[in-house]
């Protein structure tokens, strides 16, 4: 037998509690971040724009000025997720997400709700950078694709599970009790969070000694492979005059452009074409994310 079939054969036989008890929390906190931020696209057709006195334009500034907020924290969650504690991110990020949100269900016009949606980017905005960060502490590299794969599920898991709830709430009572249901949901899920994630799997206490084992020596391994390879910093000039990294921002560019444009004004659409209520929008909805 040789020394890669025995390699795969114990990798086999390690204990897998990493998947449940790192991607699961990781990808709920993801499609809260999601229904956070794309709940204002059925709280304005929903009866907000109506009672705040809110234009097409207005409406298209709260959703757009998300994203300004939300460029504060990529660089910092990135590198606090490597050198410090992503898990304490995340969880007072919870929090932030939680208290935004019942505020944003009390705001009386349209100037307080442009500020909490600017306050809810910067919130948001080392979510992904740091996630993204602990799948890696977590997990190979032959596994790491398949774990974010998983993890970037989330937007069309919210999608699905946004659209309808958020009908119904409305059409249950109004759209100040979405906001105030979904902050609720993001105290629930930093409850989750704070006991079952751990930054690395040399502080986790509920793991095997034998996965312990297996993922700080891969890891390490890996690590010293990276160590091994001549690495070249090269200036923030030549950085910025790549063309192939701009052509990169330019498709994520139209890509976010595209989605983020259809899911803040589908619902608005849905509800002009349709003349139903709110819950019929919010199953309408869910068809594309299918």
């Amino acid at each position: 037998m040789n020394t890669a079939s025995v390699s795969v054969s114990q990798s086999q036989a390690i204990p897998k509690l990493r998947w449940l008890r790192i991607v699961p929390p990781i990808l709920i906190t993801c499609i809260i971040s999601y229904m956070d931020r794309v709940n204002i696209a059925f709280a304005m057709p929903g009866g907000m724009d109506d009672e705040l006195g809110i234009t097409a334009s207005m409406a298209g500034l709260a959703g757009g000025i998300f994203f300004i907020g939300y460029l504060f924290l990529q660089v910092p969650g990135g590198k606090l997720a490597v050198y410090g504690n992503g898990k304490k991110f995340i969880g007072w990020s919870l929090l932030a997400w939680a208290v935004i949100s019942v505020l944003t269900g009390l705001v009386t016009n349209q100037y307080q709700l442009l500020f909490l949606r600017f306050a809810l980017g910067v919130s948001e905005g080392g979510m992904l950078p740091v996630v993204l960060t602990m799948i890696s502490n977590w997990f190979p590299d032959k596994e790491r694709g398949r774990a974010n794969a998983i993890v970037i599920m989330f937007v069309p898991i919210a999608g699905i599970l946004t659209a309808p709830l958020s009908g119904w709430i409305i059409t249950a009572w109004d759209w100040r009790m979405l906001f105030l249901v979904e902050g609720a949901l993001s105290l629930v899920v930093m409850a989750l969070w704070y006991f079952t994630i751990s930054n690395r799997p040399q502080e986790a206490k509920w793991i095997s000694q034998a996965e312990k084992e297996y993922l700080v020596k891969t890891l390490h391994d890996e690590q010293l492979l990276i160590k091994g390879k001549t690495v070249r910093n090269a200036s923030l000039r030549r950085v910025l005059g790549d063309r192939i990294m701009w052509q990169l921002i330019l498709v994520n560019f139209f890509y976010q452009t595209g989605i983020y444009g259809y899911t803040l004004w589908l619902p608005t659409i849905l509800k002009g074409l349709t003349h139903g209520d709110m819950e019929q929008v919010g199953l309408l909805a869910i068809l594309p994310y299918i």
